[in-house]
Formats: structure tokens, C-alpha cells, sequence
């Protein structure tokens, strides 16, 4: 009787505690799921805004200053078939003579003169022929000397080109520094060989030799010569077909500054025909 009782109050409880189980799994929530109408919507944190990276070019150097340059002088085109018009000597465009310039004696002699320091001067003839200043001199010992008027120079270098067509007893010479109160320097060189550096004194009223001597390189006979000097001031240098022969500087006449020119002479030898070619005035 008690054993039935008992059996009975187990199967109760244990009943009871199944159906206690049942209704707490239905009320369980699944941890996943979400309920929209309990679930606040959380509002996203504020973020700063991410930095746009631009790739910045790399620094170059700016480009050179190009400095305005001066454009270049065009030549005149000239057409070989025009005529050319031939001026005056020393006065190529039909303005002012120019100071430094080549001399080719293919005009007239309107800035030039000439005198005589010995001889006779009916014995003897000077003129162009052939683009040619030409001394034809028949008479002894007579001394030609040609002088370029229109400037005087303290510094110069003087060229001349000339041709022997007779006799080789001859001198040629350059001339500068010339003035009517003082003198001038002469560079004379003979068609045999020699050559002098003279001064001649106007206050002493004669010639001086300040140096002398006998070259190799001037061309004997009926040949073709290039003389030059080179006179800086008191400063003088001679040269005979390129090549420097003498130099010296002046202390006692101390002539500075004066015309420029060219001389050619004669002897006892006779005839003397030299042709001068050109006479170049430039800067030293």
C-alpha cells in the first residue's frame, strides 16, 4: 500500500519536472536572432574623413634664362653681274676715310701724297696701272716716299706687298709716326738682303740708324716681297715675308704718334720699276 503510494508520487514528480523543462526551452531566446522592435539602432561612430593622397610632382629646375642675343649682320648679296661703282681711294662707301682698311690702289690717290727727300723729280713717274701703285724711277739716288693724309696713328701695323720688275739695287720701305715737327721711323729693307731701322730727326734734319742687320728671307731678283712693321708708340718691329727680323724701342727721339706711308728708292743701277700691290693699315 505504501509502495503504490510512492510509485505514484515519483511518477508525479517526474512529470512535473518534464513539463518544468518544456516551458523553459520555449521561452529561451536564440542568442543569434535579433528583434528589430527591442534592438535601439545604434548609430555609426563618426569617423574622420580619410586624406586623399595626391602625388605631388617632383620639384624640377626651372628652365635657363636665355639672355636676347644681337642678331647677326647679314652681308649685302650682290649680284656679280651689276656694275660696281669705283670711289675714291680711301673713301670706299663715299664718306668718311676709314683709319684702318687694305689699300689696293683701284682709284684715284685723293687721300695720298707724295715727295721726294734726293733726286730729280722729272726723272722719275708714279701711277696705277692693273689695280697697281707702280714707281718707275729713272733717275739716281732718287728717294720716293707716299704718305696716307687723312689720319695719324700711336699705334699701327703697316703691310705692304710689292714686286721688283727691274733691277735688284732697290730699297722699300715703311714709314710711321711721320710728322712735318719731328720725323719718322723708316723700316728699309734692300732687294739684297739688308735691312735698317731709321729715324729721321726733323730738329737735326738727318737720318739715324737705331738698328740694322742682313736677313735671309727677303727674296732677291725680280720676285715678290711682303713687308711689314709694327710700330706701338716708340715700340718698333720689322718683319720681312712673315718672319720677325728686328725689334727695338726708341728712347732718345721718342717719336709717338704721326702719319703712316711707304717709300721705294734707287741707286746708281738704273731702271727701278716696283709695283706695289697693297698697303694695309690695321691695328697692332
Amino acid at each position: 500500500m505504501n509502495h503504490t503510494f510512492y510509485k505514484r508520487l515519483f511518477y508525479l514528480t517526474v512529470i512535473f519536472m518534464l513539463i518544468s523543462l518544456a516551458c523553459m526551452s520555449s521561452s529561451r531566446v536564440d542568442p543569434t536572432a535579433t528583434d528589430v522592435a527591442q534592438i535601439e539602432r545604434e548609430e555609426p561612430e563618426a569617423t574622420e574623413p580619410s586624406e586623399i593622397l595626391v602625388a605631388e610632382p617632383e620639384p624640377t629646375q626651372p628652365p635657363p634664362v636665355v639672355e636676347p642675343t644681337t642678331p647677326p649682320t647679314m652681308e649685302p648679296v650682290v649680284d656679280p653681274t651689276e656694275e660696281t661703282q669705283d670711289y675714291p681711294i680711301g673713301d670706299p662707301y663715299g664718306e668718311t676715310p676709314p683709319a684702318f682698311f687694305v689699300e689696293e690702289f683701284q682709284g684715284d690717290l685723293d687721300s695720298w701724297t707724295y715727295f721726294l727727300m734726293s733726286g730729280d723729280e722729272n726723272k722719275m713717274d708714279l701711277y696705277t696701272e692693273n689695280d697697281r701703285l707702280v714707281f718707275d724711277l729713272q733717275g739716281q739716288y732718287q728717294w720716293v716716299y707716299v704718305l696716307y693724309d687723312e689720319y695719324t696713328y700711336s699705334g699701327v701695323r703697316l703691310d705692304l706687298l710689292a714686286e721688283n720688275r727691274a733691277k735688284n739695287t732697290n730699297n722699300v720701305s715703311l714709314i710711321c709716326n711721320y710728322s712735318d715737327r719731328f720725323g719718322w721711323y723708316e723700316f728699309n729693307v734692300s732687294n739684297g738682303g739688308l735691312y735698317y731701322i731709321y729715324v729721321y730727326s726733323e730738329i737735326d734734319g738727318d737720318y739715324f740708324t737705331l738698328a740694322s742687320g742682313g736677313s735671309t728671307n727677303v727674296r732677291m731678283g725680280r720676285d715678290i716681297n711682303l713687308y711689314t712693321a709694327v710700330c706701338q708708340g716708340n715700340r718698333l718691329a720689322l718683319y720681312i715675308n712673315g718672319v720677325l727680323e728686328r725689334e727695338h724701342v726708341d728712347n732718345r727721339y721718342n717719336l709717338n704718334e704721326g702719319q703712316v706711308g711707304f717709300s721705294v728708292s734707287s741707286f746708281d743701277v738704273l731702271p727701278i720699276l716696283v709695283e706695289v700691290d697693297y698697303f694695309s693699315i690695321m691695328e697692332p
